[in-house]
């Protein structure tokens, strides 16, 4: 369970997301059983009729990166490769992570980043950041969707 600071500074911030992928044709659902897990709804720009559902949970917000994964439907799997979409860095050969500057992941995959210019950065909203970078990686690296 996430603190009180954590789940406050989210509410604080998730409006901001909200907008973001409202103008993005995407939705952001706030998982009310754990509430610093929420489900951002995603669509290609190249592919609007696909639809991706990413899983984002904050542990630490905003001092740490979240975890995120694709899942194949809320609350569904994110083992499944077809619920991954094909975009560099996003992994699912035995691992199933975004292997990204803006994921728990990434960061323990790298852990060199903290010290680089990869580091994270809690300043700003860092959940619309990750939304921005979700979002990014749709529309301009995407590829399809894995079979």
């Amino acid at each position: 369970m996430a603190s009180v600071d954590t789940l406050l500074t989210l509410e604080a911030d998730e409006g901001a997301v909200v907008s973001f992928l409202d103008e993005n044709d995407g939705l952001l659902l706030r998982d009310e059983a754990q509430p610093e897990s929420y489900w951002l709804v995603l669509r290609p720009k190249s592919a609007p009729r696909e639809t991706y559902y990413a899983r984002v949970i904050w542990r630490a917000y905003p001092d740490q990166p979240p975890s995120v994964r694709f899942h194949d439907g809320i609350d569904g799997r994110y083992d499944i490769a077809r619920a991954w979409p094909l975009v560099a860095g996003y992994r699912i050969q035995g691992v199933w992570d975004i292997c990204q500057p803006f994921t728990a992941e990434g960061f323990t995959a790298h852990p060199e980043w903290p010290a680089s210019p990869h580091r994270w950065v809690s300043t700003g909203n860092p959940f619309l950041f990750v939304a921005q970078n979700l979002q990014n990686g749709l529309n301009h690296h995407y590829r399809g969707r894995h079979p």
